[in-house]
């Protein structure tokens, strides 16, 4: 890797998304935990399905930096749970699943090679995901799980506090929506695709907080549709399984990319997690 970035880095998660970093699945992604009544993945199916996305994004002008695996971990692909990027750098997360902890190590070496500055990091007890949290210029939104059964959450409150102290600093406010115990982390039932709309599942997350912005609401039966990456204003990433959820994004004016990531889908991951934006404009 020979380029490198200067910050400001990520101020919106709604930015013209310039470069970002990619794992390339291993044979092993057929490990990943299927959703209830789900097949499990196929490794040779989420390969093709992740090339697709990552060619995608190079069509579209993005400058996509691609890691090789090295571990036998089915969740190394999910690069974007690793890191949080903020206008001044990167803020290193730290999973509650202690496999994952070498895969963090290894994109933050990637971000070294790319001159961009590590500015804090999450550190035990305290365990976040990064993709519990969606930046929205001068606020960021973070996830809290609703107590219950379900998927177990990948943050804790000491984890939240070390990153609101973060924030704090950067000038970032800190909105905290509950989620459903369903829910693994919050960008797979919210994210934006406009600096003013957001992409939701409603059942899913206490929107009341959320003000100042246009919610498309996905239909029953398609929550996962709200799980995608935008790669500028009103452009982003769907998985073209959730076909009503995309007309109404398109009826919001919101530009879309439908793939087929159902691969990852089986296993409730969508772009939001396969793809660490480390610079937007």
């Amino acid at each position: 890797m020979t380029k490198s970035y200067e910050a400001p880095y990520v101020r919106s998660d709604a930015g013209a998304l310039v470069a970002a970093i990619v794992c390339a699945p291993s044979a092993a992604v057929d490990r990943l935990p299927p959703l209830a009544s789900e097949p499990s993945p196929i490794a040779s199916r989420a390969r093709e399905a992740h090339g697709i996305l990552v060619r995608t994004l190079r069509d579209r002008g993005v400058d996509v930096i691609e890691l090789d695996p090295v571990t036998e971990n089915a969740a190394e692909s999910l690069v974007a749970d690793d890191v949080l990027m903020l206008p001044q750098g990167a803020v290193i997360a730290r999973p509650s699943a202690v496999e994952r902890r070498v895969n963090v190590a290894t994109v933050e070496r990637a971000l070294g090679a790319l001159g961009i500055p590590i500015v804090g990091r999450i550190e035990a007890p305290g365990l976040l995901d990064a993709t519990d949290v969606v930046l929205a210029g001068d606020r960021a939104f973070v996830g809290v799980p609703r107590v219950g059964a379900g998927l177990r959450p990948r943050s804790n409150e000491l984890g939240r506090r070390q990153l609101a102290a973060l924030l704090d600093a950067a000038k970032i406010r800190v909105i905290e929506l509950t989620t459903s115990p369903q829910v693994a982390r919050l960008r797979n039932a919210f994210n934006l695709v406009a600096s003013d709309t957001a992409i939701a599942a409603g059942g899913w997350v206490d929107l009341v907080p959320v003000t100042g912005m246009q919610i498309v609401d996905v239909v029953l039966g398609e929550e996962m549709a709200a799980d995608v990456l935008a790669f500028g204003e009103r452009r982003a990433v769907v998985n073209l399984r959730f076909r009503e959820s995309i007309k109404l994004l398109r009826a919001a004016n919101v530009s879309v990319e439908a793939i087929d990531l159902w691969e990852f889908g089986k296993a409730g991951v969508g772009p939001a997690q396969l793809v660490l934006p480390i610079k937007r404009g």
